[in-house]
């Protein structure tokens, strides 16, 4: 992954983590290291799985091309994994805050 921060001037919360994911691996598995990187652990150690706070099938399918090839619109899903507030946008960035 590579670091891409996404700024929201609304927002108060700091920034942990942020990375763009690769399109060849699925979006979920982004979401899981991206937490693990901004809590200092080993993916396998999160111990709150991903799908106790959102479908990963549904995740990894929300930004990814239709089925004719074109790509999704703009957008964003937030929600919490442990105690990080994670953002994932259309883009690829994925953006952990604490």
């Amino acid at each position: 992954m590579s670091e891409n921060a996404i700024e929201d001037p609304n927002d108060t919360h700091e920034i942990t983590e942020s990375a763009a994911y690769d399109r060849d691996q699925p979006l979920s598995t982004a979401v899981i290291d991206a937490v693990a990187d901004a809590a200092d652990l080993d993916p396998a150690e999160l111990g709150t799985p991903l799908y106790d706070q959102i479908d990963p099938d549904a995740l990894d399918n929300l930004f990814s091309d239709r089925h004719n090839g074109t790509p999704r619109g703009s957008g964003h899903v937030v929600f919490t994994l442990l105690d990080y507030e994670v953002t994932v946008y259309s883009d690829g960035s994925v953006v952990v805050r604490e």
